[in-house]
């Protein structure tokens, strides 16, 4: 794999690392700003609409811009709205630093992943894709528990600080090593129209939101789940956070490796598979820290292999397409955090934490049969074209 491509995956750990430790510090943030933990999910859900939102926009707006700029600057006001974020004095302006933070955060992501594309060879795209999201894996390993520890025992004012440091690094690595002067095709109506006339393409995007719907119901709350659950410190939680990451590394690596010999729908089903079986399981963990920790760790095995597969299977599927259906993806995965936060947000409201992993569930099984249905309808219409 091309050098080059480390300061993608470095990039990607720093937005992975902003994304993630909002759900990490969920409860020094309820205590800190006098909210309750719904309110602090809203915060986590307007920052993944902006990204759902604005993502294709964005995308379209900025596709006549050379990547290595695009990609600095996006980084440069990720680290920005953080440094803006560890100052505000109360709840709204921190809501509306976090909005702003997420326009960096949809430049990035998606067009990380087109310029890796753009860097190596056809055969190994897949590969180089998983490898570039191998970033916003460490940042689960790194990232979001180090984010619950620090908030907990230095404050979530210095931890948002330090993901703004991280963001200033990643930019001055994207400019050293990204090449100069690599565009994509530019991203007209004409391109948007032909993704929105692809069936096969669609419902395989819907996949992402499906799945991070399902995700993000209980995940944003983990903090809160479990410290109800199994009576958590900030310790055993930020460990928890680490257990899920390590396994999250493990599962991206196997599955990039894999992705080019058993194909990305593949991997993709085999990662939902893992994340369903925990999801659906725990109930059965409730008041078990051994139970809880196997369960956190296998649902970690799938967690970030299915968005590095997601994306391969859309590159590969429309290849012209891929600025858009890759920025389109980004926006999926965003719309399903937004919509499990806010659905998660009004369970705990309602009824606690206890029925979470329901919710949770019947979107993660439900996106496994749609991820198959997508392969059999694309598959009929290659044999049709044959």
């Amino acid at each position: 794999m091309q050098p080059k491509l480390w300061s993608l995956t470095l990039g990607n750990f720093a937005i992975g690392a902003g994304v993630m430790i909002v759900p990490g510090m969920l409860n020094e943030l309820s205590a800190d700003l006098s909210v309750p933990p719904a309110s602090i999910g809203f915060i986590i859900s307007a920052f993944a609409m902006t990204i759902c939102v604005g993502g294709p926009f964005l995308a379209s707006l900025t596709s006549a811009i050379e990547r290595r700029k695009l990609l600095v600057a996006s980084l440069l006001l990720y680290a920005a709205m953080h440094f803006v974020s560890a100052l505000a004095p109360g709840y709204q302006l921190l809501l509306l630093a976090r909005v702003v933070t997420a326009i960096g955060a949809a430049l990035f992501t998606a067009q990380a992943a087109a310029t890796a594309g753009l860097m190596v060879a056809p055969e190994v795209r897949g590969k180089a894709i998983g490898f570039v999201f191998l970033g916003w894996s460490i940042a689960a390993v790194l990232g979001t528990p180090l984010g619950a520890y620090l908030g907990a025992h230095l404050g979530w004012r210095p931890t948002m600080a330090l993901v703004g440091l991280l963001s200033l690094v990643s930019a001055f690595a994207v400019w050293r090593q990204i090449p100069s002067k690599l565009f994509i095709a530019p991203i007209d109506r004409a391109a948007w129209g032909a993704l929105f006339s692809d069936a096969p393409l669609l419902l395989a995007i819907s996949v992402t939101a499906i799945q991070a719907l399902g995700m993000f119901t209980m995940f944003s709350y983990m903090a809160l789940v479990l410290k109800d659950s199994i009576g958590a410190t900030p310790t055993i939680i930020s460990l928890m956070f680490l257990c899920f990451g390590v396994t999250g590394v493990i599962g991206n690596v196997f599955g990039a490796r894999l992705m080019d010999k058993a194909g990305p729908v593949r991997v993709g089903c085999a990662a939902m598979g893992c994340m369903f079986i925990a999801i659906l399981s725990w109930p059965i963990s409730r008041g078990s820290l051994p139970l809880t920790a196997l369960l956190t760790l296998v649902w970690g095995l799938g967690c970030f292999a299915v968005n590095g597969s997601q994306q391969a299977r859309l590159v590969g599927m429309a290849p012209r397409l891929a600025s858009a259906s890759v920025a389109m993806n980004s926006s999926a995965i965003y719309l399903g955090q937004a919509m499990g936060a806010f659905i998660g947000g009004l369970i705990v409201s309602s009824q606690g934490t206890e029925n979470l992993s329901w919710f949770g569930a019947l979107p993660m099984g439900a996106a496994i049969l749609v991820s198959q249905a997508a392969a059999a309808m694309a598959g009929r219409r290659t044999a049709e074209a044959a």
